[in-house]
C-alpha cells in the first residue's frame, strides 16, 4: 500500500480512491475501510474539494498534476516506466541504496565496492581534475546517514543526485549554508556541485568549476556568504536552469528577495516514503513531484481522475497528429532558452510564468528560442539534449511513406532490454517483429519493402536469423561493406553510419546524432577553417578501428583539422563524396570541390590541396 503524505489532502479519500480505481475493484470498500464507504463518485468529488483547498482556481483550470502513482493504479501495465531514466532523474541519497544504479549514489572511482561519499574521498589527497583547487578541492562524506560535500569552509548537504543509472553520469545538488537571506540558515535553492561522476569510465570530471572557484582557484563562497551573494556568484541554480525537464509540471519558479531562484512544485499526494524519488526539493516541508512522470507526456491528470477516467480529460499522444506527438518528446530533448527573456533553459513563457505542456494546442516553438550548439554545418548537434532539433532537420517528419514519430523507435513506457528505450518489438499490421538496433532489424522493420531494401520482406525481418544471409546480401549492396553489424568493426551497422555518435554529454561523443544523415567526409574538408567536423566514416570506424589507407589510427577524435584528419577525409571521399565510387554526393559538393572537379581528368577524384582547406 502506498502511503499518503501531503498537507491539505484527506488521506483516507486518497487511499480509497487508489484502491477503487484499480481495474476489477468493486464498489464496496475492502474490510477495514468502512469509514470511507463513499461510492466512487463521492471520492472523486472529495478529491476535487481537497485539491481546490490547495490550488488556485487558475491552477485548477490550467490543470493540476497529481503524480504517477495514481496513473499506475489504473494502468499497471505501464509500470516499466519505473526503470527508465525518466523516472530516475532525481534521487534523495540514502545509504541503504549505496551503489545501486537508479536508486543511490553510484560513485566508486577505485572500484572497491564502497561509494566514494561513504569512503570519505578527499580530492586534495588524490590526483584528479580538481588538482588546481587544492587545498580547497571538494571532500565527500557521509555523517549520520546524510551525504555531504565540503568546499573550503562550507560543508553542504547533498539534497539529491541527478542521474546515476549505472551507464551515464551522476551529478549532486547541494544546499549551501548562508549567513543570511536563506531558509533556516541554508540556501533557498539547490546548486549543482562541481563534481560529476562519469559512470562508464569510473572517473570524475569538473563540471563548471567556475561556479564554485574564482579566477585564482580559490572558493567563491565562505561562512560569511549571504544568500544574495550566493545567488549573484553561482550560475549553477538547478531551479533556474534544469528543473523544467526534471519534474512533473512546474507550478511556478521565481526569485526570492535575495535573488535565488526557487522552484514551486506540484505536491506529491500519493507515494511510498521509502522511494528515494520522492523528497522535499524546495525545503517547504511538503514532498514534491520531481522526475519525469506520466503526466509530463500525458498532461495534468487531476481532471481525468475526478472525471472517472474520462479520456477527454487526459492527453494520449497516440491520438495527436505526428507533429504534436513529437513535440511531447521535444519539450525536453532540446537545448533552448525561454521566451521572451531567455531566463530558463526549457520551454517556458517568462511573462506568463508557465511551461508548455501537452494538450493545450499551443505550438512548442512559441515557448523557446533555439540555443543549440552545432557543428559548422549548422545541422548536426555537438552537445546533448538536442535530439529534437536533429530530428526536425532530418527527412523523418516528412518521410514519404509516413511521417515518423519518436515513439516508433522508442518504447516510452520502458520494458525494453536497453537503457535508451529502443524498441525490441514492433508490431506492423499484426506481424510481431523482434527488433534490435545492433543488427539493423530495428531500422529494417520500417525500411524493408521499399527503397534500397525493397527485396527484403517484413516477414524476413520478423524471422531475422533464419533470413540473415539474404538480408545481409541486400544490405551489403547498399553499404558496399560486408554484413557484420554486431562485430567490433560494426560493418553495415545502420546506426553507425546514419546515427554516428558525434555529440558529447558525459564523455566525448557518447550521444548519437538524430539527423539520420550519413555525414560525408567532404563536410570535414569543407569546414576546416572552422576546425573541421566528424563524418560518419571517421568517427565510427576509420579513425578508431580501420587503418585502411595506411595512415594509422588514433583515438584522439576531439580534433578534426590535423593533417591526419584531412588526409583520411580525402581518401574516404573517393568512395563517399562528389564523384564518389560508391556514393556520389556531387549535388551537395562544396564550391571548392566542384571547381576542382571541373578541371580534373575524366574519372579522376581530385584531392583538395591544403592551401584550399586552411
Amino acid at each position: 500500500m502506498k502511503t499518503v503524505n501531503v498537507a491539505g489532502i484527506t488521506p483516507a479519500v486518497l487511499v480509497a480512491l487508489a484502491l477503487l480505481t484499480v481495474p476489477g475493484a468493486g464498489a464496496d470498500p475492502p474490510a477495514g475501510l468502512e469509514s470511507v464507504s463513499l461510492h466512487k463518485q463521492g471520492l472523486q468529488n472529495q478529491l476535487l474539494v481537497d485539491l481546490q483547498s490547495i490550488y488556485t482556481k487558475q491552477e485548477m483550470d490550467d490543470g493540476v498534476y497529481v503524480g504517477s502513482e495514481f496513473c499506475l493504479a489504473c494502468h499497471p501495465e505501464k509500470a516499466g516506466w519505473r526503470t527508465t531514466k525518466h523516472a530516475r532523474a532525481l534521487r534523495r541519497p540514502l545509504t541503504q541504496h549505496s551503489l545501486v544504479p537508479g536508486r543511490g549514489v553510484v560513485a566508486d572511482h577505485d572500484n572497491n565496492g564502497v561509494d566514494d561519499f561513504v569512503q570519505g574521498l578527499d580530492f586534495n589527497a588524490i590526483s584528479s581534475p580538481f588538482n588546481p583547487y587544492k587545498p580547497n578541492a571538494p571532500k565527500l562524506s557521509v555523517e549520520g546517514g546524510v551525504y555531504y560535500m565540503t568546499i573550503g569552509q562550507l560543508k553542504m548537504r547533498v539534497v539529491a543526485t541527478d542521474g546515476g543509472t549505472g551507464d551515464w553520469k551522476q551529478r549532486y545538488l547541494l544546499e549551501v549554508p548562508v549567513a543570511s537571506g536563506g531558509v533556516g540558515g541554508v540556501s533557498a535553492e539547490n546548486y549543482v556541485s562541481p563534481v560529476q561522476y562519469n559512470e562508464v569510465r569510473r572517473r570524475y570530471v569538473a563540471y563548471h568549476p567556475e561556479y564554485w572557484y574564482n579566477g585564482n582557484n580559490q572558493p567563491r563562497f565562505n561562512a560569511a556568504t549571504t544568500a544574495a551573494g550566493l545567488a549573484a556568484g553561482n550560475d549553477g541554480s538547478y531551479s533556474k536552469n534544469c528543473i523544467g525537464c526534471h519534474a512533473t509540471g512546474v507550478r511556478g519558479v521565481a526569485q526570492t528577495a535575495a535573488g535565488e531562484w526557487r522552484f514551486d512544485s506540484f505536491i506529491a499526494v500519493l507515494f511510498d516514503p521509502a522511494d528515494p524519488g520522492y523528497f522535499d526539493y524546495n525545503r517547504d516541508g511538503i514532498t514534491d513531484l520531481v522526475n519525469i512522470g506520466c503526466e509530463s507526456c500525458h498532461g495534468p491528470g487531476a481532471a481525468h481522475i475526478i472525471g472517472g477516467g474520462d479520456p477527454r480529460r487526459i492527453v494520449n499522444p497516440d491520438d495527436l497528429a505526428t507533429t504534436q506527438a513529437n513535440e511531447v518528446c521535444g519539450q525536453c530533448h532540446l537545448r533552448v532558452e525561454s521566451v521572451p527573456g531567455g531566463t530558463h533553459a526549457w520551454p517556458f513563457d517568462d511573462a506568463a510564468g508557465r511551461s508548455w505542456h501537452p494538450g493545450r494546442g499551443e505550438p512548442l516553438e512559441d515557448f523557446f528560442t533555439d540555443a543549440g550548439v552545432r557543428w559548422p554545418d549548422d545541422v548536426n548537434s555537438r552537445e546533448n539534449y538536442q535530439q529534437y532539433f536533429d530530428f526536425l532537420a532530418s527527412e523523418k517528419p516528412a518521410f514519404p511513406f509516413h511521417p515518423v514519430r519518436c515513439s516508433e523507435c522508442h518504447a516510452v513506457h520502458g520494458n525494453t532490454s536497453n537503457p535508451h528505450l529502443v524498441r525490441d518489438v514492433i508490431v506492423d499490421d499484426g506481424l510481431r517483429i523482434p527488433t534490435r538496433d545492433e543488427n539493423g532489424s530495428l531500422c529494417l522493420a520500417c525500411h524493408a519493402t521499399h527503397g534500397p531494401f525493397e527485396e527484403i520482406t517484413l516477414q524476413q525481418v520478423a524471422n531475422f536469423e533464419a533470413n540473415r544471409e539474404e538480408i545481409g546480401r541486400v544490405v551489403s549492396a547498399h553499404t558496399n561493406h560486408p554484413f557484420a553489424p554486431e562485430r567490433t568493426m560494426g560493418l553495415s551497422y545502420c546506426s553507425g553510419c546514419h546515427m554516428p555518435k558525434i555529440a558529447t554529454s558525459a564523455e566525448l561523443y557518447d550521444i548519437a546524432s538524430h539527423s539520420f544523415e550519413a555525414i560525408p567526409p567532404e563536410k570535414n574538408l569543407t569546414y576546416q577553417a572552422q576546425g573541421g567536423m566528424p563524418d560518419s566514416c571517421s568517427v565510427t570506424c576509420h579513425s578508431l578501428k580501420a587503418n585502411l589507407f595506411g595512415l594509422g589510427i588514433t583515438d584522439d577524435i576531439g580534433t578534426w583539422n590535423r593533417p591526419f584528419d584531412r588526409q583520411s577525409a580525402r581518401r574516404l571521399q573517393r568512395f563517399f563524396g562528389p564523384g564518389g565510387r560508391w556514393w556520389d554526393t556531387s549535388d551537395m559538393g562544396s564550391a571548392t570541390f566542384r571547381s576542382l572537379e571541373a578541371a580534373a581528368a575524366p574519372g579522376e577524384v581530385p584531392e583538395i590541396p591544403d592551401s584550399e582547406l586552411e
